[in-house]
């Protein structure tokens, strides 16, 4: 069996990879697209290299041709499928796309690990309540790496609780209740965050550690809300109390794999889908991975 490798070269913040199994001779072999061949090579590829494939002209190179060879970090990730009616909830909580001029909105998302600093004014179950919420719902995901440090200078999320007795507002660009604020990069990774809960306006300690937890949740991803969530979710619409559930684990667990492209807009994520479900479908055994680049 020969394995014939086709590059789709996209100009979005990754590229993606295609290939294809098919039945000829038992001996591997690689092809790009001679289009693809021109761009990365300095001389025109040997004609006897050269096959044509369902009218393709095709060129056969070496595993270390580059982009195929990984280089300054390069890193690439098989594709992850999923259903349409999940991707329709993802692109709301991430793109907000029912949202009139969604489409230029862009995926945010965490590269660096997290390092959150409490003030004193969050009391230590709280912080404790927090900290293992984060644990539990990163667990699964390497890519998003949460911990606690004991100074500001090394953190880059500050979380305090705004009151009476603790009365300094630490970031007066969150709303005067509670919520977040994040700032991102231009290749849209957040590398920066404030949480504040006012327990003036929130006085039960239980209400007060799901707020926590909502905000923080929220923050992951700058993340919208969705009506097609359950109540109880994180990402829902609804008011009340919250918990993580499954599909919001989902959904992060999404977020954060490399089998997607990072820091698209909604109209690069719809159309690098688009294309990549439709060559699963044509070519249900095709492998296709997304290659990212520090």
């Amino acid at each position: 069996m020969r394995k014939l490798l086709f590059l789709l070269f996209i100009n979005l913040t990754c590229s993606s990879l295609f290939s294809q199994d098919s039945t000829l001779i038992a001996r591997t072999k690689t092809f790009i697209p001679i289009d693809a061949y021109r761009k990365f090579a300095e001389e025109e590829p040997d004609p006897e290299k050269i096959k044509i494939i369902n009218g393709d002209s095709l060129v056969n190179v070496p595993e270390d041709f580059y982009p195929l060879k990984r280089k300054n970090g390069e890193v690439r990730v098989k594709y992850e499928p999923k259903d349409s009616s999940f991707l329709e909830l993802y692109k709301t909580v991430v793109f907000n796309a029912k949202k009139e001029n969604s489409d230029k909105t862009t995926m945010k998302y965490w590269k660096d690990d997290i390092k959150i600093f409490f003030e004193e004014s969050v009391p230590k179950s709280h912080v404790n309540d927090l900290m293992e919420f984060a644990q539990s719902i990163s667990k699964d995901i390497d890519s998003l790496n949460i911990e606690r440090v004991d100074n500001i200078e090394a953190s880059n999320y500050h979380i305090y609780y705004l009151n009476l007795k603790s009365n300094i507002d630490y970031d007066p660009r969150i709303a005067r209740n509670s919520g977040y604020y994040v700032s991102w990069n231009g290749k849209q990774q957040i590398y920066d965050a404030s949480l504040k809960i006012n327990t003036e306006n929130v006085k039960n300690s239980i209400t007060q550690r799901n707020h926590l937890k909502y905000w923080f949740f929220r923050s992951l991803g700058y993340f919208y809300s969705s009506d097609d969530m359950d109540c109880y979710s994180m990402l829902s619409s609804c008011k009340g109390y919250r918990r993580a559930s499954k599909k919001d684990l989902e959904i992060l667990k999404y977020h954060y794999s490399y089998g997607v492209c990072k820091g698209a807009n909604l109209k690069s994520f719809e159309e690098l889908t688009s294309d990549m479900q439709q060559r699963l479908k044509e070519n249900p055994n095709a492998r296709i991975y997304v290659v990212h680049q520090n």
